[in-house]
């Protein structure tokens, strides 16, 4: 039996499950509003192949609605019918759609938002960067009107020995770690910077333990920060993400809860970026754009 109902057959009066009710094209099909059918593709992923039939019945609503419904994104091409068992399956539209999607968005516009949310969690100032040889480069920043922090803007780098996204991103490097920070000692910023190998691997130890890094007045006396890299599917790292606190007396308890607060946000941003483009390759680009001085 065929599970699909006759088109002369549907009432005139059958409306979407929204209750905004259809308007009739030129085709004699009712329109469903957009809700409606951003949610049937939704509901549509979780099955290889659908009847009608079935498929309202999962939905709650009527089969003559559901039907039209699926006429409307057919002729758009987001469905299509198989000939013989007359089921309906999503088409690669929507995957051609997020293709193109992901070709114009990078790890900066991901980090961008979920910094901005990570500041309004803590009311702190948030960076963004990425390792450049020893340095981090700061790619995003948010400040805060309560907060001062170092003129540690886009564009401008520190030293990764001295800084938590530095650290972070370290702790979880492929690469050697002599290779890339060169012989001690290490640049010095303050009287608390790790200047030599021993000092510095036994941070990046805590940080692999814990998965945050702490910056405890290391870069400029004063300020704190606490930061997560952001891991790819390798656990190697892309980027940290931090939090940057000036002039307050911050302890163990703080920084846990920072540190988790960090490693969530870092998450966020690789689960986002996971299914959208190549992280390695948008590093790698990064980092040839920006040669040492």
């Amino acid at each position: 039996m065929v599970d699909e109902p006759d088109a002369r057959a549907l009432p005139g009066d059958a409306r979407p499950a929204s209750g905004n009710g259809g308007r009739a094209d030129r085709d004699g099909i009712a329109r469903s509003t957009t809700g409606d059918l951003l949610f049937l593709i939704e509901e549509l992923s979780q099955f290889g192949t659908i009847g009608v039939t079935r498929l309202a019945r999962h939905l709650g609503i009527p089969v003559a609605t559901a039907y039209r419904m699926l006429r409307v994104l057919e002729r758009n091409g987001y469905v299509e019918q198989l000939r013989e068992s007359k089921e309906y399956r999503l088409t690669l539209k929507i995957f051609e759609i997020g293709c193109q999607v992901a070709k114009r968005t990078t790890m900066r516009d991901v980090a961008a938002l979920e910094i901005e949310h990570l500041s309004q969690q803590t009311g702190m100032a948030t960076n963004f960067g990425v390792l450049v040889e020893d340095d981090v480069l700061y790619l995003g920043k948010v400040e805060t009107d309560e907060v001062l922090t170092l003129n540690l803007r886009p564009g401008s780098r520190a030293p990764a020995t001295c800084t938590a996204m530095g650290k972070a991103m370290l702790a979880f490097e492929s690469r050697p770690l002599r290779s890339m920070i060169g012989e001690e000692p290490f640049r010095a910023r303050t009287e608390h910077s790790r200047t030599t190998y021993e000092e510095l691997t036994a941070d990046l130890l805590e940080v692999q333990r814990r998965g945050y890094a702490v910056d405890r007045q290391e870069l400029s006396l004063g300020l704190w920060c606490v930061a997560a890299p952001i891991l790819g599917i390798r656990q190697d790292q892309n980027g940290a993400v931090s939090v940057s606190a000036y002039g307050l007396d911050l302890d163990e308890a703080d920084f846990e809860r920072l540190g988790r607060l960090v490693m969530a946000c870092a998450h966020r941003v690789s689960q986002r970026m996971g299914g959208l483009s190549d992280m390695h390759s948008w590093v790698g680009t990064v980092r040839a754009s920006y040669p040492r001085p």
